[in-house]
Parts: C-alpha cells; sequence; structure tokens
C-alpha cells in the first residue's frame, strides 16, 4: 500500500476521522445561494397576474356566463327606465338586435342611435361576446316579447310602453334563462336557469 494508505488504515483502526478538520476563518465561511424578498415579491406578483388571467376563463361555462349575460342586461334595463324618468322630454327605449346578439339604449326620438354610456363615454351598445361583454361568449338572444316589435321603452314613471309584461330569453348552449320586465313598474325579474 502506498504511505497515504497506511495512515488511513491507521486512522481507522484509531477511531479518528479520516481527514483532519480545516478550521476556516469567518470571512471564508461561504453564503448559501437564496432568494431576496424583493425577487420573492416578483415572482409571487407573476404567480398572481397569471392565476388572475387563467382562473376566469376555467370558470366560466355556459351557466355563468348566462347568469352574467341575465345580470348585465337588467342592469341595462334598468339604466334604461333611470334615464327615460330623468329625460321625460325623450324616453329611452332598449332597441334588441337578435340576429347579432346585440342591444342598444336609444332615444325614442332617434331609436338607431345609441345614447352615449357616461361610463368611457361611448355609444351605449352592448354585443355578446365582444367590448363590454366580451367574457359572454356564445350567448345569443332567443326570444323576445317586448309589444310585438323589438323595443321596449319605459315611460317618465318607469312603466313599459307596452300592456303585458315583457320577456327576454337568453341562451347559451343548452340553457336559457329568462329575464320578465313588468309593465307597470318596469322592475325587471330572472327567472331561474332552464
Amino acid at each position: 500500500m502506498v504511505d497515504g494508505g497506511w495512515r488511513m488504515v491507521d486512522r481507522l483502526l484509531r477511531g479518528r476521522p479520516l481527514r483532519d478538520p480545516i478550521p476556516h476563518p469567518p470571512s471564508a465561511i461561504r453564503h448559501q445561494a437564496a432568494f431576496t424578498l424583493v425577487e420573492l415579491l416578483i415572482v409571487i406578483l407573476i404567480l398572481g397576474i397569471a392565476a388572475g388571467l387563467v382562473v376566469p376563463q376555467l370558470g366560466h361555462t355556459a351557466s355563468t356566463r348566462l347568469i352574467e349575460a341575465a345580470r348585465l342586461l337588467a342592469a341595462d334595463l334598468g339604466e334604461a327606465q333611470i334615464e327615460s324618468m330623468t329625460h321625460g322630454q325623450d324616453l329611452r327605449l332598449v332597441v334588441f338586435d337578435p340576429d347579432n346578439n346585440a342591444y342598444q339604449i336609444a332615444t325614442a326620438s332617434d331609436p338607431a342611435t345609441p345614447i352615449t354610456n357616461p361610463i368611457g363615454d361611448v355609444p351605449y351598445r352592448v354585443t355578446f361576446g365582444s367590448d363590454r361583454a366580451g367574457a359572454l361568449t356564445g350567448v345569443t338572444i332567443d326570444s323576445l316579447s317586448v309589444g310585438g316589435d323589438d323595443q321596449l321603452g319605459f315611460g317618465i314613471y318607469g312603466q313599459l310602453d307596452q300592456t303585458p309584461d315583457a320577456t327576454i330569453t337568453l341562451a347559451c348552449q343548452d340553457k336559457t334563462i329568462t329575464l320578465t320586465v313588468q309593465a307597470s313598474t318596469g322592475e325587471v325579474t330572472i327567472n331561474g336557469l332552464d
């Protein structure tokens, strides 16, 4: 055996470590690699943004899109009612465009031109699946019962411009939801999913 090998055997037999520990001065102690607080916060921020983009898409089933569309339409019907009560000299209409799955709030004097939405200062037109209603893809206007035409008007007291209650049915895939607007009060009710 080589001389170094006998020393190793001798150390093993005497119960000594194979190598002598080498003392390190304090300045020579190596620091383990770690992330800084800023790096961790950046990673958490990126993961949060990614989750914010992915999670809503996972939860947008046909049922949730349909419920959200019904709530949006109900809110816009309420907006048209308030606009009519505020601007009694030029009442407001909700003009439906079932072929394009859209509707708009317009004045009775010019139903072809949407009024300006105070939020964003853009025309008050909603198309399911684009712009303001972009997350509501696949939602369609299935049927309307708004007095024999495609317009639902409100009076100066919030009542409808027709005697029977109005109904609007929205569909998405194999599900439907119906909104009922009471003729005497203009109150909107969202019926359950079918």
